[in-house]
């Protein structure tokens, strides 16, 4: 499943919706350590959200807010996440309320179709807040595509791959078909074909199954054409 396209307006407004610094985050006591945790999780190319033992977004990173666009079963209000289908709200308060309080983890999974996806709810030994006692929670998105075509080109060139090789590698990593990719370079298939005997013999791998395993394996790049996320 590709990922949401978002629309400016929709990026300004999240980014709005996480921009508010009040005093207990601009100088308590652990607002050092919110820092530290922003910028790590800035880093990851996975969709990561940082809440406060009150149930506020604390922080959200590029890929979660890249990630949010009308059609994502999460949505934003109030500083607070909130399941876009009514009837998928209580099983996302249960699940939060079970990590911030009883340190439950969970994993959950909201929409349907092409918008479902999954969620990673992990308690931390920490508050993050002066108004409340219990856990900080990590919710972690699931990826949204199985390798990352930012992984694909630092692959691509490690290994010494023509352009041409590393759009095959590409579309074999989105799932596509011989002669779909044919269909999509506008070549042959027997042009495709020979790609792949150059891929493996470049990669030392004995099938394009190995080889796309050992790309979705990779740590992720995190692209410098970023969203920052906002800490609040």
């Amino acid at each position: 499943m590709n990922p949401p396209i978002m629309n400016a307006a929709l990026v300004v407004a999240l980014e709005t919706e996480l921009a508010y610094r009040g005093p207990e985050r601009r100088g308590g006591e652990n607002a050092g350590l919110v820092r530290l945790m922003a910028a790590v999780l800035d880093e990851v190319d996975y969709g990561l959200m940082l809440l406060s033992a009150d149930g506020l977004v604390v922080h959200a990173n590029h890929a979660a807010l890249r990630e949010m666009g009308s059609a994502h079963p999460l949505e934003l209000r109030s500083r607070r996440l909130r399941a876009r289908d009514p009837h998928e709200q209580q099983p996302l308060v249960d699940a939060l309320e079970a990590a911030r309080h009883r340190g439950v983890r969970c994993l959950l999974n909201l929409g349907s179709n092409e918008a479902r996806i999954g969620l990673s709810i992990v308690p931390l030994p920490l508050a993050l807040s002066r108004h409340a006692s219990g856990n900080a929670v990590l919710m972690t998105l699931q990826r949204t595509q199985l390798v990352e075509k930012l992984s694909v080109g630092a692959f691509a060139r490690a290994r010494g791959l023509s352009q041409r090789e590393e759009e095959v590698l590409t579309a074999l990593c989105e799932g596509l078909r011989p002669t779909q990719i044919a269909e999509r370079m506008g070549v042959a298939v027997a042009t495709v074909r020979s790609h792949v005997h150059n891929l493996k013999e470049k990669t030392h791998c004995r099938s394009m199954v190995e080889l796309v395993k050992q790309i979705a394996l990779l740590p992720p790049l995190v692209t410098a054409l970023k969203t920052p996320g906002r800490m609040v």
